[in-house]
């Protein structure tokens, strides 16, 4: 904002600032009045000491009584905008009538004056002007030239003063002027500056306290917001335990039913050939109550009871052998003990259990692994990360009708660790999808059964349960590998880890 002649050149704004500032300018005038009524109370004491009392009583009481009372008067006024040019021009007359007293004596009395001593007067009510009782710049500055003018060209000419006296008058009341003008153009030039500083600075406060309150009222929404994300949290995970707990015993149900299919071709044959054995032996009754049995027919008949009870022999082992690995993995899936097995032993286990469902599928399901790799560790899980594994690649890893290959390798590894490769050569993933593998509820397949929750269940089991980690790497087109780093045996501190439904 431009500044001239110590003023706004924008009339509003400097009316603004004039209102801003009048109660303290006001202030500063009536200081200076009042101290220029204390100084001009003392000459009059000096006028009855030196002059006579006629020219005191006729002449300078008065003019002094008028000045006393002009003080009076605009000390009074009150700070209002409408009194402001009315109490500046009350300073213009009150400094006229100062000058009038002290610095024309030589026009109206007799009393001589020395050309200096007149001068310095004159020049005291120039720098009076400026410093007490200051009003607008242009005006001081033109009432300080004027009276100047008149004292080096009407007055000072009357005293009789040498060529020396007369430039040594004049550089005093130049000096004076320019001094005193530039001084209080800074200091007026200063309190302006000052005051758009101090208004920039009201103005960034009210915009930081109108920043704060809307800082406070977002600060609110969000811890509303907030709020509500935690409790669509706890919903969202209620939901997931609740959808994880339903895989689980649908995996599980899965399997009942699968072994239920499978036992049912051993302890069929086993039951017809019981039935076969119990026709058998009735018409052996028969032919003995009726003495009919000859020696061939007893041949005959022992051949059918040692072919029959090989059949039922053969199928009942069958059926057990299906039912205790169903109920060793259905335990270790329920229990969440742990305990020590051997790796392909128990891989062997849950691929039999797996069976009925893994041979709908036409793809070569083939696992390599040393026959003496033991572990201790937690079975149940190793089961559920196995199960998820084999049917994220039966669900996603193949075009329907797509005959793959799927390859579980284990493997042991330094550190008393152990290393499983669970690896496909189907369609691959994406780069883009590789990163959200085991994010929850992401799965790119949800139309064939994919839920979105198998490997996210993997990547808990393997990192909580297990206390492992597991690693992806695909190439589109060319399949996807599952690598899981596992400890054969978990410190004996570990405690039983929290059911596969917090997982």
């Amino acid at each position: 904002m431009n500044i001239r002649f110590g003023e706004f050149t924008d009339r509003a704004l400097e009316q603004e600032f004039r209102s801003a500032t009048m109660t303290r300018e006001v202030r500063r005038l009536r200081i200076g009045l009042l101290t220029l009524m204390l100084f001009r109370i003392i000459p009059i004491a000096f006028d009855f000491y030196h002059l006579p009392l006629e020219q005191v009583i006729g002449q300078f009481l008065p003019l002094r009584s008028a000045m006393l009372l002009l003080s009076l008067v605009i000390l009074v006024l009150p700070a209002k905008p409408q009194f402001y040019t009315i109490r500046h021009v009350g300073i213009m007359v009150l400094l006229t009538g100062v000058f009038a007293i002290n610095g024309t004596g030589p026009l109206w009395s007799a009393e001589a004056q020395t050309p200096l001593g007149l001068s310095l007067q004159v020049t005291i009510i120039v720098i009076m002007n400026y410093v007490l009782l200051p009003t607008r710049l242009s005006w001081m500055l033109a009432w300080g030239v004027a009276a100047s003018l008149f004292h080096v060209m009407v007055v000072l000419p009357l005293t009789g003063p040498t060529p020396l006296q007369m430039k040594m008058a004049m550089a005093m009341l130049l000096t004076a002027n320019i001094a005193s003008a530039f001084v209080t153009s800074q200091l007026s030039s200063l309190q302006r500056r000052d005051y758009l500083h101090l208004r920039q600075l009201e103005r960034a406060n009210r915009d930081l306290r109108e920043r704060e309150a809307v800082i406070a009222e977002q600060h609110d929404r969000l811890t509303q917001h907030v709020q509500a994300l935690e409790e669509a949290q706890q919903r969202l995970l209620g939901t997931r335990d609740e959808l994880v707990r339903a895989e689980k015993l649908a995996a599980l149900g899965g399997m009942v039913a699968g072994v239920a299919h499978e036992l049912n071709t051993p302890v069929g044959i086993a039951l017809t050939a019981i039935t076969h054995v119990e026709d058998g032996i009735a018409e052996l009754d028969q032919m003995v109550a009726a003495g009919k049995l000859t020696r061939s027919k007893l041949g005959e008949y022992q051949d059918m009871l040692r072919e029959s009870a090989q059949l039922v022999h053969v199928n009942i082992a069958r059926a057990a052998e299906l039912v205790q690995s169903f109920k060793q993995v259905a335990v270790d899936q329920a229990s969440e003990e742990r305990r020590t097995f051997l790796l392909r032993q128990y891989i062997d286990e849950v691929l039999a259990s797996l069976a009925p469902r893994l041979r709908r599928e036409p793809h070569l399901i083939s696992f390599d692994c040393p026959a003496d790799l033991e572990m201790d560790t937690y079975p149940g899980a190793l089961f559920q990360v196995l199960t998820n594994l084999l049917m994220n690649a039966v669900i996603h890893a193949f075009e329907p009708g797509q005959r793959g290959a799927i390859t579980l390798t284990g493997r042991a590894l330094p550190d008393d660790r152990v290393e499983l490769q669970f690896r496909d050569n189907g369609r691959g993933v994406s780069p883009d999808h590789l990163a959200r593998l085991f994010e929850p509820f992401f799965t790119t397949n949800r139309a064939r059964g994919g839920s979105g929750l198998g490997l996210h269940i993997v990547y808990n089991l393997v990192t909580q349960s297990l206390k492992g980690r597991i690693s992806v790497t695909s190439v589109e087109g060319e399949g996807t590998c599952f690598i899981l780093t596992l400890p054969r045996h978990l410190p004996k501190v570990e405690m039983i880890p929290a059911a596969l439904e917090t997982a």
